[in-house]
Formats: structure tokens, C-alpha cells, sequence
């Protein structure tokens, strides 16, 4: 089998808004195969941080999720603004969201939320030595509550579904194997086993 590219011919936009933009693409996925309309979600570059304090908790945030009813703890984080840098970002979404600061920042990397309907990356940081040193600022949207909690916890908080969104569950691992906490053995199966 062939695997090939689809051809975008033609595309209109369904909404634009500060909320979402959405097109209707009209693809060509193979030759002589169209599929119209294939929606696709544009969206800005996001960043979530993962921040360690001194004492090696983390740093989460909880807000109410409408479209799922709940109430979510996550990781700090948010759109880029235009012309801003995404480490720039980081420390802003998480200062806003948290009233705190770090140091130590590492991007731990770009990353595809959904690649079959979004066009963005999550990109995930991790910072080190936080400390809360000013007053939170939300936007209109936010209300928004932080805390501390041992890595232990939040490795509890993925099994009980209190840490549900499976970007910020990646993105913990993720900052765990930067720090070099994780430790898995990859082998081989044996054929007689």
C-alpha cells in the first residue's frame, strides 16, 4: 500500500472567533477519492508547565470545565499571544494562573493534541524552585484555585480520575523522565516463553 499526503483543493471557513476558528476543507485522499467537508480545528500554539517547588511538589490548578460539567486539576498554562514566545508563556500563564515564579526552565517539547482535527502543538515546560510571590490575574473566564502536591499524589490523582486530561497526564510523565525519576526496562520476548 501507497501511503500518500491529502491534497487540500479548496477550503471556507465555518467560524472565526476568539473562541475557535474552524474550516470545511475539501481534500483529495486519494487519487480521485474527495471527502467534503473535513473539518479542522485551527487553533494558537498552547503551553502547559509542570512546576516543581523546593520541596519537589507540584504545582496544579483546578477550574471548572464546561463542556464536561467538572471540576478539573491540571497543569498552569494557556494560548500564546501573538508575537510572544512560548517560554515567554509559560512563565505568564503561569504566573497569572498561580501567582508564582521558577527557575530552571526546560521545554520539554512540542507535542500534537489531536493531529486528526487540530493545527496547533502543546508544548510542555517544566520549571523548578517555585515559589508564590504575587497576586494571581484571571481572565474573565477564570476562577481558578492552585496547590501543591507530592509527585506520590498526583500519580494517585491519574488512577482515582481526579487528574484526567490526558495532555497534562502525558506531559507529568514526560517532566518525570526529564528529571530522570522514571526508570523502565524495555527488552525482548522471548519466543519460547
Amino acid at each position: 500500500m501507497n501511503l500518500h499526503p491529502w491534497k487540500r483543493i479548496s477550503s471556507r471557513d465555518i467560524l472565526r472567533d476568539r473562541w475557535i476558528q474552524l474550516r470545511a476543507d475539501r481534500c483529495e485522499v486519494a487519487p480521485g477519492h474527495i471527502v467534503e467537508p473535513y473539518y479542522v480545528m485551527e487553533y494558537p500554539e498552547w503551553v502547559h508547565v509542570v512546576a516543581f517547588d523546593r520541596e519537589e511538589q507540584v504545582l496544579l490548578v483546578r477550574q471548572y470545565r464546561h463542556p464536561v460539567g467538572e471540576f478539573s486539576w491540571e497543569f498552569p498554562g494557556g494560548a500564546a499571544d501573538d508575537g510572544e514566545t512560548l517560554l515567554a508563556t509559560a512563565e505568564r500563564e503561569l504566573r497569572e494562573e498561580t501567582g508564582a515564579v521558577g527557575d530552571s526552565w526546560e521545554h520539554l517539547g512540542g507535542y500534537h493534541s489531536n493531529p486528526a482535527r487540530h493545527t496547533n502543538r502543546v508544548h510542555g515546560f517544566a520549571t523548578r524552585n517555585v515559589q508564590l510571590t504575587q497576586a494571581t490575574k484571571f481572565d474573565e473566564t477564570e476562577a481558578i484555585e492552585s496547590r501543591f502536591f507530592s509527585v506520590a499524589e498526583v500519580i494517585a490523582m491519574t488512577r482515582s480520575g481526579e487528574f484526567t486530561n490526558v495532555m497534562h497526564i502525558s506531559l507529568f510523565y514526560r517532566a518525570l523522565d526529564a528529571r530522570g525519576w522514571l526508570s523502565v526496562s524495555v527488552g525482548t520476548k522471548s519466543n519460547n516463553q
